[in-house]
């Protein structure tokens, strides 16, 4: 059997050359998607200029970079169009250093969002009202420091939240209501430290419970009882956690929280059939290694699926159709192979920001019988160099390594990134100097709001804003004493661990 040509892990092979008309990659899975996700700057956030107007903008591409980026407006403006950008194929060169090349010229996006007020701190987002460094998230209304949260309001340092309202230190949760600490729970509410219940109401430390309340560690108590000890809990919480352990120790928990779903494998699937190692899907059939998406149809390798179908090793490309090897197109494309950053576009290879074009290679607009006769010459041209049916490397990508979820989920040094051929950052952004304050008393709120507070753990400085103050408030919950960042990446790790 064959091994990984980047990590030597053993390969399992799925025969993909008849569905996607590729050759099997000679890297494995987890390589290939930790190459996928390099394309994904969810958090990395900086003030930067626009190429074209010199206007400050809130960008996800580095100040340090060349890559040439417009504002919103700009970028999606009638006044300028891709093809103007594009060139002939040139034989003589790598297929991906002139992908490249063309890359860096063509005007790219600042932030994938849309629709959003007083949000311009998100990304990968829709529809926001007064949100702050929220990213993956859609129709959502005073939301902070928060991952893949849809249809949530007043909610903080959560993650894959559907419907919830003044909710904190949560994932996997729908339609819960003032509460903090749960997980995979649905229509709980007043509730904290509780995972898997359902239907549930001021409950604290428990696990599996249906439409119960006022329940501590599993037990049932009275109203009065429950009111007695809520307070006594809180004052010494670090030993009551302990108790909680111990519970969770004990009882055999859900490994996988999938839901009627026929010859599936994976974690936390619904309403999905044929599915094969996949995370996060939702009404999907016949998906292999595809992560997150909602309502995909016989796709491979994916990383942000909604809607997709055919699609093979495509990232954050929603509603497409027959792409392959694409990053960040939308807008109901097909048939586009090696692109970035496509509209409404169709027959397109090596293409980057083109809207409603086709037969276009490279940016340059060829016929139909010309595309289709060039397309076979580079085909034979990128196997010759060994590129074809293989993901971009990471250096094509427009951010460093260490911007991406790459390292979230597949954490490297930075001597380990170079090694690897990685691009990697030292970017930090210059902020004013400022004196630094350390939380000492973590409920005395006033005296934190819009102040400089500096991180124990990264010693990077952060902002407590007025709408945290009012969620820690109604929730009675401490100042947090770690940077935000820093905090989105241990519920990461928590979440992966679990």
């Amino acid at each position: 059997m064959s091994k990984c040509i980047n990590c030597s892990r053993q390969l399992t092979q799925h025969n993909y050359s008849e569905k996607y008309g590729v050759a099997a990659s000679k890297f494995c899975s987890n390589c290939r998607e930790q190459r996928r996700m390099v394309w994904r700057n969810e958090w990395s956030l900086y003030k930067t200029k626009s190429t074209l107007s010199g206007r400050e903008i809130v960008s996800y591409i580095s100040p340090e970079s060349d890559q040439v980026v417009y504002s919103l407006d700009e970028w999606f403006s009638a006044d300028w169009d891709g093809t103007d950008y594009g060139v002939g194929y040139d034989f003589s060169k790598p297929f991906f250093v002139q992908f490249k090349e063309l890359l860096k010229r063509t005007p790219h996006i600042p932030l994938l969002i849309g629709n959003c007020e007083n949000s311009e701190y998100t990304n990968y987002s829709l529809e926001n009202k007064n949100c702050y460094m929220i990213s993956a998230a859609d129709y959502n209304e005073d939301c902070y420091y928060s991952g893949y949260i849809f249809n949530s309001k007043d909610c903080i340092d959560s993650l894959f939240i559907t419907g919830c309202e003044l909710c904190a230190y949560c994932s996997d949760c729908e339609s819960c209501y003032g509460s903090t600490h749960l997980e995979h729970c649905k229509n709980t509410n007043l509730s904290s430290y509780c995972i898997d219940c359902i239907g549930c109401s001021d409950c604290i430390g428990c696990i599996g419970l249906r439409n119960k309340q006022y329940c501590i560690l599993n037990k049932q108590y009275s109203k009065e009882e429950f009111e007695k000890y809520k307070p006594r809990i809180y004052q010494n919480l670090d030993n009551f956690l302990l108790h909680f352990n111990e519970l969770k120790n004990s009882i055999n928990l859900r490994k996988d929280f999938n839901l009627n779903c026929e010859n599936s494998t994976g974690r936390n699937l619904i309403n999905c059939k044929n599915c094969t190692d996949c995370t996060d899907l939702i009404d999907s059939e016949d998906c292999i290694n595809v992560n997150y998406g909602i309502g995909s149809n016989d796709c491979a390798e994916v990383n942000g699926a909604p809607k997709c179908e055919l699609d093979y090793e495509c990232v954050a490309s929603p509603n497409t159709y027959n792409c392959k090897f694409c990053t960040s197109c939308w807008e109901n494309s097909s048939s586009l192979t090696y692109s970035h950053l496509c509209r409404a576009s169709k027959n397109c290879f090596g293409c980057v920001s083109l809207y409603q074009k086709q037969f276009c290679i490279l940016n340059k607009q060829y016929s139909e019988k010309g595309y289709k006769e060039m397309i076979i010459k580079i085909i034979e041209h990128m196997k010759r160099t060994g590129e074809w049916g293989e993901f971009f490397p990471t250096w094509v990508s427009p951010f460093a390594y260490n911007e991406t979820i790459a390292q979230d989920y597949y954490p490297i040094t930075k001597d380990g990134a170079i090694e690897k051929g990685h691009i990697w950052s030292d970017y930090e952004q210059p902020t004013t100097q400022v004196e630094l304050t350390h939380v000492q008393d973590p409920y005395e709120y006033s005296r934190y709001e819009n102040k400089a507070l500096e991180c124990p753990l990264t010693h990077k400085p952060f902002k407590i804003t007025s709408g945290e103050i009012k969620i820690y408030k109604k929730l009675n919950l401490p100042i947090p004493k770690i940077h935000p960042i820093q905090r989105h990446k241990e519920r990461l790790i928590e979440r992966n661990r679990s």
